[in-house]
């Protein structure tokens, strides 16, 4: 019942007794364990279309995948329609225009491989096999931030479907205000099916920054990194990724990427201070192809972990936020990836008003995902209990959606700068609630 595909051109409908059920309702956050009532794998813009009446006409909420990476696990749900764009991954590059457009499905890799053989480049993410709706939708943080913003400040056109199964194209000025609200809080509207990206000159080959230092010397490090970031040049970005694993040893790397020319001055200005914030244990900074440089942090990520993670934005690291981190980090007898994104350029710039993504004042990102293990209770809790000591010096409680635990809490201070605009959206382009996302705050009770 429901396994046949009617035509190579479309896709198909998975219900709970296909033999791909199983396989399909998985997401990268291997904790997730939900059931969806039936799962529509779509080729095109009328597969998704069909997956929107066959909800109105049973009664069912809809999710969507994308790349599937998303650590909160939100684009499946118990008991509704899950919406798989996968397949839908095509990606097509103009070079007069400078614009790509890139199928709802496709992962970063995918993008960057057909991009860099232009010598072009869409900022994405920092892990290869993430998709780029969520990055889009959502914000989107890549090695490109500084120079050319988030995911979603390259956003130049969408196609969406509504939840009434009409097909949009949404820009600067078509439904301009739907434009503003998709580039940030993108799930909440509709199902967008292809995206419109500014392509960017970025060489094959770039400067990979990519340094170890010791633990110990975070608190020093961080202290000189802020004053770097104040007057940091848009061509670099970089972030700290630490590790702690079972064996109590905890892992302080700098990553980063140049993507401007060498010459002396950068060398001695811009490279060799990251290189010096403290003695160095191992120094593998070096000219690398941006596609290397693009998969850096898949080794931290992996292909599947069960994680419970947060996020906060940060405008300042003071003493006492750093010393929560060390502690806790101290404390964990469990595998905690930590990252620390440092945010400068054109990411600050950009006005807070332009996208739905209005957190443009911060300057740092941390992100925290504990492997659930063998001992998931006493990881949960920890991770909670360095949520809440973390809260009170955060950037205004905001979370990063695109990478956090979800709760009615994070929701509702991530959003409240502007949720008065996205509930009257929400009910233009969404009325009948109908992609009940995780994200709460702006779902309808019906």
């Amino acid at each position: 019942m429901g396994h046949e595909v009617k035509n190579q051109m479309y896709g198909q409908k998975i219900e709970c007794n296909h033999p791909l059920y199983h396989f399909k309702r998985q997401v990268w956050n291997s904790k997730v364990d939900r059931y969806p009532a039936v799962i529509f794998e779509c080729k095109s813009n009328e597969d998704v279309i069909r997956a929107v009446h066959y909800a109105n006409e049973n009664g069912l909420k809809i999710t969507v995948r994308g790349g599937g990476f998303h650590p909160a696990g939100k684009s499946v749900k118990d008991k509704a329609v899950l919406v798989d764009l996968s397949h839908m991954n095509e990606v097509h590059i103009d070079e007069i225009s400078k614009v790509a457009t890139v199928g709802a499905g496709a992962k970063t890799y995918e993008v960057d491989e057909i991009t860099q053989d232009y010598g072009l480049a869409i900022p994405l993410g920092m892990v290869s096999n993430i998709g780029v709706s969520g990055l889009a939708l959502g914000g989107g943080l890549g090695y490109l931030r500084g120079k050319y913003g988030l995911t979603c400040d390259n956003v130049v056109g969408v196609y969406l479907v509504t939840g009434e199964g009409k097909l949009l194209y949404v820009n600067r000025l078509n439904h301009s205000e739907l434009f503003w609200a998709i580039r940030g809080a993108g799930e909440n509207f509709g199902i967008v099916t292809k995206f419109e990206l500014k392509l960017h000159s970025v060489d094959r080959h770039i400067l990979g920054i990519d340094v170890i230092y010791d633990f110990k010397d975070l608190q020093q490090i961080l202290i000189k990194v802020e004053k770097y970031r104040q007057t940091a040049i848009d061509e670099i970005s970089f972030n700290f990724a630490i590790s702690k694993g079972n064996n109590g040893q905890a892992q302080l790397r700098l990553i980063g990427m140049y993507i401007g020319e060498l010459n002396l001055w950068v060398e001695r200005e811009v490279i060799q201070p990251l290189l010096d914030f403290a003695t160095p244990i191992v120094d593998n900074t070096e000219i690398v192809p941006y596609i290397d440089m693009q998969r850096k942090f898949d080794s931290l990520v992996g292909n599947s972990f069960a994680i419970e993670g947060i996020s906060l934005f940060f405008q300042e690291l003071n003493n006492e936020a750093v010393q929560i981190l060390i502690e806790g980090l101290k404390k964990a007898d469990f595998l905690v990836n930590v990252h620390l994104l440092e945010l400068h350029g054109k990411v600050n710039r950009i006005s807070k008003y332009d996208t739905a993504f209005a957190i443009r004042d911060a300057s740092y990102l941390l992100v925290i995902d504990a492997d659930l293990g063998d001992n998931p209770i006493d990881t949960k809790l920890w991770v909670h209990d360095m949520y809440e000591k973390l809260l009170p010096y955060s950037y205004k409680q905001v979370s990063y959606l695109s990478s956090s635990k979800v709760s009615e809490a994070v929701i509702q201070n991530s959003y409240k700068c502007i949720k008065d605009q996205l509930v009257k959206l929400k009910e233009e382009y969404d009325p009948g609630n109908l992609f009940c996302s995780e994200h709460r705050l702006l779902d309808r009770k019906r």
